[in-house]
């Protein structure tokens, strides 16, 4: 019976994502715009633009439903952001960009942008349960590539 507590404490911690270390991207984009895309950093309101792909972007929300990384959660949540999408003479969409979670639960992914696939790698800061973190505080890292 004893194990089970520190088993059980093991798994939710695991589940939470573990703090920043969890949100780290495996692999960093070609700054340079090769065939793997090239990474932005999005903060709210000010606009970005990716010149290999005449592209302008802007983050509008962020929903951060993540565990903190001050406490102990069953699941680890998910963070999603809204992103404006320009191209000169296209229409501008605002598209839903998401961390990744399992298909299942039909959460905001990856989404695509006239030939362009838009990915978010990584949210900062991660939340703390005590306090709310700004609008502002927020830095997104989205991966820009050629959709395939």
């Amino acid at each position: 019976m004893r194990l089970l507590v520190p088993a059980a404490l093991s798994v939710a911690l695991v589940a939470c994502g573990g703090g920043d270390d969890a949100m780290k991207s495996p692999s960093q984009a070609d700054p340079g715009g090769g065939r793997d895309g090239v990474a932005v950093v999005l903060r709210t309101g000010q606009v970005v633009s990716v010149p290999q792909e005449s592209l302008s972007l802007q983050m509008t929300e962020v929903h951060d439903s993540r565990c903190p990384i001050d406490a102990v959660c069953v699941w680890a949540g998910h963070a999603s952001i809204a992103v404006t999408a320009t191209q000169p003479g296209q229409a501008t969409e605002t598209l839903q960009l998401g961390l990744p979670a399992p298909a299942e639960l039909k959460l905001p992914g990856e989404a695509r942008y006239r030939s362009l696939r838009l990915t978010l790698q990584q949210l900062d800061p991660a939340p703390r349960a005590a306090t709310p973190t700004p609008l502002e505080q927020y830095r997104a890292t989205v991966l820009v590539q050629r959709a395939q």
